[in-house]
């Protein structure tokens, strides 16, 4: 439901050029920060105060990151003989992080420069905070602040620099240069209720999808939710309470993961923290839910994932949070972000894999469309993947509408006869007959321009996971909306190529039609949907399945893709190329895959049968 572009701060990253008593200069293809000369339109231009603490992530490059590859993969994959042999967060450090004598030695310089150091015990990530002061010292830059097209950012007008010795073991530093761009991917569209509602019930997802005879309901385990807001644990224990579940506030922990707050660029509420850890407490009504909290920020982002995998408590995760491509390439475009984004947050997600935990990214509430930006800071819509749901190490979950039948106020009747990809196209046959009433709602324009997140990924490549199967790297496409975002009438079909990662790969009810139950003390009883709904139900469903085993499940992916090819697949496909589109992508008729529904439903009984 609340998918969120995220601009993050930029990651500033550090080369080991120079000779023994130079200072080492920043490599500018491999990160330049905002510039003045690079920024139109500055407006109060002023110094950073000196005494300000500034919080930066050193990213220091991994070990063996050949090896890490084939470790994921080779834990996660039926019939290797690495098989389920996960790793802890300390075997992981010695194989891939920095050492110890590594971090020490950075932890010193730093210190000795008056910062405070926190070392992630996974020895990629380590925390510096700091003074203004500190910071342009030990950087050799001078830290400003500046109105950009109505953002508040922080820059630098000099490169970053450090000794050579010292930038040697460092891959990137997170933070010096900022800009944090909230805004929602997300289908807003909600319903107010008196109270608990019997279409809206969480354990309705355990009904659809055949997930009523798992045994221990999560016991023994913890899911792990991300975060970027503050959690109102009454709110959520109210919710379980009234639909009949656990609602004991001892299920639920909070650590919070560090990070610094950009300006107030935060979410503005708990809506999205309540509804991830309502939905995965009711669906796994034994298990724990422990939320990593985090500022929206460069540094929160790294810092929440970097102690989740390094508490290693959590056998699952969800993420209901994203960035487009779209703006990825853009801030690389215009030199204002390194391209070592992708691949710091890909090694990330690796160790959680190597980990065996099970990681959940919503895939988005706009379709197959993101945001890009131009020069000026202005946004745009495009076809573009959704990071990090694009990533390999994660199980991208998009969204169905269920089976539904009504009349809207005007008259007009929506009748949907089976289940299908989320996509405002179902209600394109009401919009042609009653125009005007939907341009007067703008809630029922939305639910027209909201769909499931899903397509192929410029950033990561086809995941091995993902070769060979049918429908992957292949597409249909309709072009439902046109350039203005308004409903096509009887959009042609497109056939097309393409390689990357493609997703989603799961797919479950998220439609706000026939959504789900949510509760906040701000707005009382909603329906709701989105997404970001599916992406909790599917961890707590790891949760549920783990608390039958001894051994974790893992990343999902290898083996799904795997089963979905036998005849002892768990899943339905939803793969017409008529009515089943997320506003672009739509089915491939008796192919394994598609980018709209991915491998389609889930029956987890059957699931939890075939899972190796």
């Amino acid at each position: 439901m609340r998918i969120r572009i995220l601009v993050a701060g930029l990651i500033v990253g550090l080369g080991s050029f120079g000779g023994v008593t130079a200072m080492a200069a920043s490599t500018s293809t491999l990160a330049t920060p905002y510039r003045e000369s690079q920024l139109s339109n500055l407006k109060n231009v002023k110094q950073v105060s000196g005494s300000k603490t500034v919080t930066l992530d050193l990213v220091l490059n991994p070990r063996n990151s050949a090896e890490l590859t084939k470790t994921a993969y080779a834990v996660n994959t039926s019939g290797n003989k690495q098989f389920k042999s996960y790793l802890t967060p300390k075997q992981f450090r010695q194989k891939f992080g920095q050492s110890t004598t590594t971090t020490k030695r950075l932890a010193k310089y730093f210190k000795a420069h008056k910062f405070k150091v926190t070392t992630f015990n996974d020895g990629l990530i380590m925390q510096i905070k700091g003074s203004t002061s500190a910071v342009n010292k030990t950087f050799a830059t001078k830290l400003k602040t500046a109105s950009y097209h109505g953002k508040k950012i922080q820059f630098s007008k000099q490169t970053p620099k450090l000794p050579t010795n010292v930038a040697k073991p460092i891959k990137a530093v997170v933070g010096i240069t900022n800009l944090v761009k909230m805004s929602s991917l997300a289908d807003t569209t909600s319903t107010s209720s008196d109270g608990p509602t019997s279409d809206g019930a969480p354990q309705n997802f355990l009904k659809q999808y055949d997930a009523t005879n798992l045994g221990n309901q999560g016991k023994g385990q913890t899911i792990g939710i991300i975060s970027f807001s503050k959690v109102n644990k009454s709110d959520i224990t109210h919710f379980w309470s009234e639909e009949g579940i656990s609602s004991s506030a001892s299920r639920i922990s909070v650590k919070s993961t560090g990070g610094m707050d950009v300006w107030g660029n935060v979410d503005p509420g708990n809506e999205e923290t309540s509804l991830d850890v309502e939905q995965a407490g009711a669906i796994a009504p034994k298990a724990n839910v422990r939320v990593y909290t985090a500022s929206l920020s460069d540094v929160g982002w790294l810092n929440a994932f970097a102690t989740a995998f390094g508490e290693n408590k959590a056998s699952s995760l969800s993420l209901s949070w994203g960035l487009s491509e779209g703006v990825l390439a853009s801030l690389n475009k215009y030199n204002l972000i390194t391209p070592l984004y992708g691949s710091i947050m890909n090694t990330l997600l690796a160790q959680g894999a190597v980990q065996g935990v099970s990681t959940f990214a919503a895939t988005g509430d706009t379709g197959a469309y993101g945001e890009e930006l131009d020069k000026n800071g202005d946004t745009s819509e495009g076809i573009y993947a959704n990071f990090p749901a694009n990533n390999p190490w994660v199980t991208a979950t998009g969204g169905t509408t269920l089976p539904v039948s009504g009349t809207l106020a005007n008259g007009v009747k929506v009748n949907i006869s089976k289940e299908r990809t989320w996509g405002g196209d179902a209600l394109f046959g009401a919009y042609f007959q009653d125009e005007n009433f939907f341009k007067k709602n703008s809630d029922l324009m939305d639910t027209l321009q909201s769909g499931s997140g899903g397509g192929i990924s410029t950033l990561y490549a086809t995941p091995q996971y993902q070769k060979g199967v049918s429908g992957v790297n292949t597409y249909n496409a309709r072009q439902y909306l046109t350039a203005s975002g308004l409903p096509r009438s009887n959009p042609s079909l497109i056939t097309g190529k393409a390689s990357g990662r493609n997703y989603p790969d799961v797919v479950a009810n998220a439609d706000p039609i026939t959504g789900y139950d949510e509760y906040t003390s701000a707005d009382g009883w909603e329906t709701t949907g989105g997404t970001s709904v599916v992406a909790p139900q599917f961890a707590a469903m790891a949760a549920v399945i783990n608390s039958n085993r001894s051994k974790r499940m893992g990343l999902w992916n290898p083996q799904l893709y795997a089963l979905a090819q036998t005849s002892k697949s768990p899943f339905t496909k939803l793969d017409s190329d008529t009515d089943n589109g997320n506003l672009f992508y739509v089915g491939q008729p008796g192919k394994t895959y598609n980018q709209a529904a991915g491998l389609g439903t889930l029956d987890f009984d059957q699931l939890a049968k075939v899972f190796k």
